[in-house]
């Protein structure tokens, strides 16, 4: 065997050494328990089944869902963890059997769940975000295996997954922001007309759901407003979005706080039209495999980027990424990028508790930022892909 070929197996053994590292590291973010998201439903459920205000839980944790959402769960009553949990296993025995036999796929998710641990916390956190990613990264994969093997571009899967996009929305807005991805991947095609048609209807009868029921509930939905500027603003959990380069800042200067999010807008949207430009050039725009990239994007355009939209974020990213004919020199770039999660291990030799490292946001910013310069080759070309990815 030369070296050539063995140098990007050796790559792929260090990937993988490193994730099995962090699995087993992030083991002990557990020692707090499973599913503390799936406390506070429950909790919020029986006050709210009590006569009581869920809004205004004790806690650092508060329930910011949706009127709408709260009396669904209220249906199930005691019975709420049972359901959640077995919509839980659904969902994820959705993704695992969307991977199929793909090993780049089944490789690349095992690397973004292990990566730092982000994984872990997600399914541990017991939250429904990262459920609904799953569910929809699912289709999304479903669809570009039909496509590669079958030469289809499933309508239907593309209907499935709109549908299942303004469901999710009902409980999490900004996955609204995922329905730009049937549109872009059916610009200037023959489906283009059914498919936008298909997507603003939904899209606008979403919309018009969430203010009719939001003016109906009316000093209900205040409180629910209240409790999530409570648990964002005010307990600043504001997660990993890019606005927190400059929340800090400016949020110092009191009403001059919108600006960060001025930024960070600005930056992203830029970010995501030069993708989309570079896209549209290398002929990738309107394949399925696109979308991958797209939902990355649109993922960290939120910014109230929590751990549990980071991993799915990751796994659309590097799953994308997996089956490009790189140069050498790409993969030895995504190799770093991956190798940046060891400076956060905390209580070992690798641990970085000073300098630029030391910050997860800029580790997680630099990783991200890395494999994306490991795309840009093959997005100023139209790319080729490794066969059997």
């Amino acid at each position: 065997m030369s070296a050539n070929k063995s140098t990007p197996k050796s790559l792929s053994l260090i990937l993988v050494l490193i994730g099995a590292l962090w699995t087993l590291y992030s083991v002990q973010f557990l020692n707090q328990g499973f599913f503390w998201d799936l406390g506070i439903y429950e909790k919020a459920v029986g006050v709210f089944n009590a006569g009581g205000n869920p809004y205004e839980l004790n806690g650092y944790l508060s329930f910011v869902y949706h009127p709408l959402v709260l009396r669904f769960m209220a249906l199930f009553g005691n019975y709420l963890g049972i359901a959640l949990m077995g919509g839980y296993l659904v969902s994820l025995i959705f993704f695992i059997s969307s991977l199929g036999s793909n090993r780049s796929w089944w490789t690349y998710s095992f690397l973004a769940f292990a990566y730092c641990g982000i994984g872990t916390i997600s399914i541990g956190s017991g939250n429904v975000t990262v459920f609904f990613h799953l569910v929809l990264l699912g289709l999304l994969l479903r669809n570009i295996r039909d496509e590669e093997s079958f030469g289809i571009n499933s309508s239907k899967l593309t209907g499935i997954f709109i549908l299942t996009v303004v469901i999710f929305s009902l409980v999490k807005p900004y996955m609204l922001a995922y329905l730009l991805i049937p549109l872009v991947s059916t610009w200037n095609t023959a489906r283009q007309k059914s498919i936008w048609f298909f997507t603003l209807m939904a899209a606008g009868l979403l919309a018009l759901t969430l203010l009719l029921s939001s003016l109906y509930f009316g000093a209900e939905f205040q409180s629910f407003l209240s409790a999530v500027q409570g648990q964002t603003i005010g307990k600043r959990d504001m997660g990993y979005g890019l606005v927190m380069y400059f929340y800090e800042y400016y949020l110092s200067a009191g009403s001059l706080i919108y600006r960060a999010f001025v930024l960070h807008f600005a930056i992203l949207s830029a970010l995501i039209l030069m993708i989309l430009y570079l896209g549209k050039r290398s002929g990738l725009l309107n394949t399925p495999r696109f979308a991958l990239l797209l939902y990355f994007l649109l993922t960290i355009l939120n910014p109230r980027l929590k751990v549990y939209d980071l991993f799915p974020a990751m796994v659309a990213l590097f799953i994308f990424a997996s089956p490009l004919k790189q140069m050498l020199a790409s993969k030895w770039l995504f190799v770093i990028a991956y190798a940046l999660s060891l400076s956060q291990l905390v209580g070992t030799p690798l641990f970085a508790n000073t300098g630029i490292l030391s910050d997860p946001l800029n580790v997680y910013y630099l990783t991200m930022g890395l494999v994306l310069v490991t795309l840009v080759p093959s997005l100023i070309k139209k790319p080729e892909y490794s066969p059997k990815n």
